[in-house]
C-alpha cells in the first residue's frame, strides 16, 4: 500500500511541477479545466446526483462556467467578472469556516440541504481553478509555494495531532482531527511564510504581512478539508473517488487547496505585496 502511494504520488508530482514551472499559462489553464472536470465528477456523485445524465450535466455546467471564465481571460484579461467570482469564494470560504461549527450529519436529507451540497462543488472548484490560473499568470512559483504551503500544514496537523492530539477539533465532521493537530499546522506554516517572503524577496514589514497571510491561508485551507469531510460523511463514503491508487480521488488531494487558493489569491491582491500582483 506505502509502496502504491509512493509510485502515484511521484506519478503526479513531477508531471505537475514541471507543468507549473515551464508551461504558459493557457496550457496550465486547460489542464486546470481537466481537475475541475474530474473533481466535479467525483462532488456529483458524493453529492446525491445518481444518474449518468445528472452527472454530465453537472460536469458540462461547471466545465462551460470555468471554461468561459478561461476565454474571456485569453480575449479581455483580468475583468470584473473574474473579481466577482473571487469576490464570492472569499465570502463561500467564510461561511464554510463559520457554518461547519454548526454541522450535524443529515445534511443532505432535505431537498434544499442537497441543493446547498452541489452547489457547493460549483463555489468551491471553480473558483479555485480560477485562483490558481491567476496565481499562475502573476508568477508560477506562487503556485508551487501555495502548494507547498498547503502540504506543509497537512504535514504539521498530521504528526502534531499522533503525537500530542487530545482534544477533538470537529468530532461531528472528522473525528481524527484536533485542536493540536492545528496548532501543529501553524506552528509548521510560520516558518514556510518567512522563507517564502525571504525567496520572493520583500522587505521586512511585507514579509509580516504575507507571513501573516500564510497563517490565514493555512487556517482556511483546514476549511477545505473538513468541508470534503462533509461531503464524504453525508455520502457515506470513505474516499471522493478511486482514480488515484492509494490516494483515493481527486478531491481528496486537491480539498484544502481548493480552499487556499482563492484566499492567498485575494490577500495577494489586496496588499499588491508582489510585483506584477495589481494586474
Amino acid at each position: 500500500m506505502l509502496r502504491q502511494r509512493i509510485l502515484t504520488a511521484l506519478a503526479i508530482i513531477v508531471p505537475v511541477f514541471l507543468l507549473i514551472v515551464f508551461a504558459p499559462t493557457w496550457l496550465f489553464g486547460l489542464f486546470e479545466l481537466a481537475v475541475v472536470g474530474l473533481g466535479a465528477w467525483e462532488w456529483a456523485q458524493l453529492g446525491g446526483l445518481h444518474s449518468s445524465l445528472e452527472r454530465l450535466v453537472y460536469i458540462a455546467s461547471a466545465l462551460v462556467l470555468f471554461g468561459a471564465l478561461l476565454v474571456l481571460w485569453l480575449a479581455v484579461g483580468w475583468s470584473a467578472w473574474h473579481w466577482a467570482v473571487l469576490a464570492l469564494a472569499v465570502l463561500w470560504w467564510l461561511f464554510v469556516f463559520l457554518g461547519l461549527a454548526w454541522y450535524r450529519q443529515g445534511l443532505g436529507a432535505s431537498r434544499g440541504g442537497r441543493l446547498l451540497v452541489q452547489a457547493a462543488g460549483y463555489l468551491t472548484l471553480v473558483p479555485a481553478g480560477l485562483a490558481l490560473v491567476w496565481l499562475h499568470a502573476i508568477e508560477p512559483q506562487l503556485v508551487l509555494y501555495l502548494i507547498l504551503l498547503v502540504a506543509a500544514a497537512d504535514t504539521g496537523a498530521y504528526f502534531a495531532g499522533r503525537q500530542f492530539g487530545r482534544s477533538k477539533l470537529a468530532p461531528e465532521i472528522s473525528p481524527g482531527k484536533t485542536r493540536e493537530g492545528l496548532f501543529g499546522a501553524l506552528f509548521v506554516v510560520i516558518p514556510v511564510g518567512l522563507l517564502g517572503a525571504w525567496l520572493f524577496g520583500l522587505a521586512a514589514m511585507d514579509a509580516l504581512v504575507f507571513g501573516l497571510l500564510s497563517i490565514v491561508v493555512a487556517l482556511v485551507s483546514v476549511a477545505g478539508d473538513l468541508q470534503e469531510s462533509v461531503l464524504k460523511r453525508e455520502a457515506g463514503a470513505k474516499d471522493s473517488g478511486t482514480l488515484l491508487p492509494g490516494h483515493g480521488g481527486v478531491l481528496d488531494r486537491i480539498d484544502s487547496l481548493t480552499a487556499a487558493a482563492p484566499v492567498f489569491l485575494a490577500g495577494l491582491l489586496w496588499s499588491a505585496l508582489l510585483p506584477g500582483s495589481v494586474h
